[in-house]
């Protein structure tokens, strides 16, 4: 199965035995919306029951800046030039390790002439230990403060909805992977030009400055990720319009027998043509990136991408 039996059992105590496995489920659905965009993403062959409904909600040309606090008011009413880091929820920046922290923050002290802006989740670790320059909050308004004129970067771990978020608001970056789909957009990010990747063994003071003085410095990164945000903008059918009209053409017909592919129906055998395959066990690689997600000793390859 490649749905568990215990998400299907999770449905079943509540809906009863007769509910069918999550697989089957997913197999039949006439429907597939893919949080992507066909306008940064890399191309690849779909089926018509493949939809791209990337940047859904983010109102791609038509954003709103929110007004700011006044702690993040005054920050950026004295800055000459802002640049935001974050690396979401899942990885707490506070769990970096010290070498890392060290790195960073010597990193953003040799760049005075920008003011970080960090989402720290502990900040009073760090009361008395950063550079006049940075500024540590459990929390930012990520979006609003991308949305600011002065704001030249966002650094982040890669997530895709910081990728789009750095889309919409025409902000070049850098990125470092720490796991799951980060590593492949870090590879969107720079064949799409919109900014350069570090890996996590490759966080020193030396090469974090050097990256951020690239992108802030080389004005191509800015006009690359301006247009594609340009592109989606101008998208013959926005995200939002797609969503709707398949909702309802779904709604009307209900099924769509006549775009499920014959080989939905094969065992995975049969449809790679297989006589024999091999399997490898990566398994103690995968739990050792899933236990700890700064550990650069596992570092990601990837190119093949």
């Amino acid at each position: 199965m490649l749905v568990g039996n215990k998400e299907t059992e999770m449905y079943r105590q509540v809906y009863g035995h007769s509910f069918p496995d999550l697989y089957d489920v997913a197999r039949e659905c006439p429907l597939a919306m893919l949080n992507s965009n066909e306008m940064f993403e890399f191309p690849r062959p779909l089926m018509a029951k493949f939809v791209y409904i990337g940047g859904l909600g983010m109102g791609i040309g038509n954003e709103t800046r929110s007004p700011l606090n006044l702690d993040f008011k005054k920050l950026v009413d004295e800055s000459k030039s802002i640049v935001v880091f974050t690396f979401g929820s899942i990885a707490p920046a506070y769990k970096m390790p010290d070498d890392w922290k060290e790195a960073f923050w010597g990193a953003f002290k040799d760049l005075s002439e920008h003011t970080f802006i960090m989402r720290y989740e502990k900040p009073e670790e760090l009361v008395g230990k950063l550079p006049s320059n940075v500024h540590a909050f459990k929390w930012i308004p990520q979006t609003d403060l991308l949305l600011q004129p002065k704001t030249k970067l966002l650094i982040t771990h890669g997530g895709y909805n910081s990728l789009q978020e750095a889309i919409s608001t025409a902000v070049p970056v850098v990125a470092i992977p720490l796991f799951g789909d980060q590593p492949k957009n870090g590879k969107i990010i720079e064949s799409r030009h919109f900014g350069v990747t570090l890996k996590k063994s490759e966080i020193q003071r030396d090469k974090i400055r050097e990256a951020i003085k690239t992108v802030v410095e080389d004005e191509s990164y800015k006009k690359s990720i301006t247009r594609v945000r340009q592109m989606i903008k101008k998208r013959p059918v926005s995200a939002e319009d797609l969503l709707i009209r398949w909702t309802e053409f779904v709604g009307e017909f209900k099924t769509l027998e006549n775009l499920k592919p014959k080989a939905q129906d094969l065992s995975f055998i049969v449809h790679h043509n297989h006589n024999s395959f091999r399997y490898h066990n990566h398994s103690s690689h995968y739990n050792h990136n899933r236990n700890n997600h700064y550990d650069y000793t596992y570092d990601y390859n990837c190119s093949d991408w």
